[in-house]
């Protein structure tokens, strides 16, 4: 939460994000152990934290995601990452086998944003 609401990060996401959190809210509100709708004002907040870049803008960028990383899945981030001259923040150790995109886990972020 700190990492995620540290207003001295700039976090960019790809649009679809938003509609991957609603396929996925029954899932991650039943883990949260929220009432629907706290749950509801926690993914607004969760959301508004957000730079949504629009899918169709990150197009061109496609090709040298792909070129980058192997997982389909990871495509837009990559994507939206080379369009924002942006890094990376993931714990999946797979991002990591390229040099072209810096890629930061959660506990690098934390030390290098001072939240360790």
């Amino acid at each position: 939460r700190k990492l995620w609401f540290n207003p001295a990060l700039r976090l960019y996401a790809p649009e679809f994000i938003v509609s991957e959190f609603l396929k996925y809210s029954a899932t991650l509100r039943r883990k949260s152990g929220l009432e629907k709708k706290d749950f509801e004002k926690l993914l607004e907040l969760t959301l508004s934290q957000l730079h949504l870049v629009d899918d169709n803008s990150l197009r061109p960028f496609i090709p040298a995601a792909k070129f980058l990383v192997n997982d389909p899945k990871d495509w837009l981030y990559a994507a939206c990452a080379l369009s924002n001259d942006a890094a990376i923040w993931s714990n999946d150790k797979k991002l990591k086998d390229q040099n072209q995109i810096k890629v930061y886990n959660t506990h690098e972020l934390s030390k290098i944003s001072g939240h360790h």
